[in-house]
């Protein structure tokens, strides 16, 4: 079986990700320490709306299919 390529939607939040953490590491106060942890809670809630958006394609992708019955309008 080939190996599934990561689509681009998927760099965004992995790149917040990093930037966050990167960002509470070298904070040297309590505010970048709370921009950085912002940061990285903004890459989670991109991922977690990303992967809701993957089972809502992938249910309309097996809806066109007929998975579900006959696919709608016909």
């Amino acid at each position: 079986r080939s190996m599934t390529r990561v689509h681009p939607r998927w760099i965004a939040p992995a790149v917040l990700l990093a930037i966050g953490v990167v960002v509470v590491l070298v904070g040297a106060s309590s505010t970048v320490d709370i921009v950085g942890g912002g940061i990285i809670a903004i890459a989670v809630t991109v991922a977690v709306s990303l992967a809701f958006l993957e089972v809502g394609l992938s249910e309309d992708r097996a809806r066109e299919r007929g998975e579900y019955g006959p696919p709608p309008g016909r």
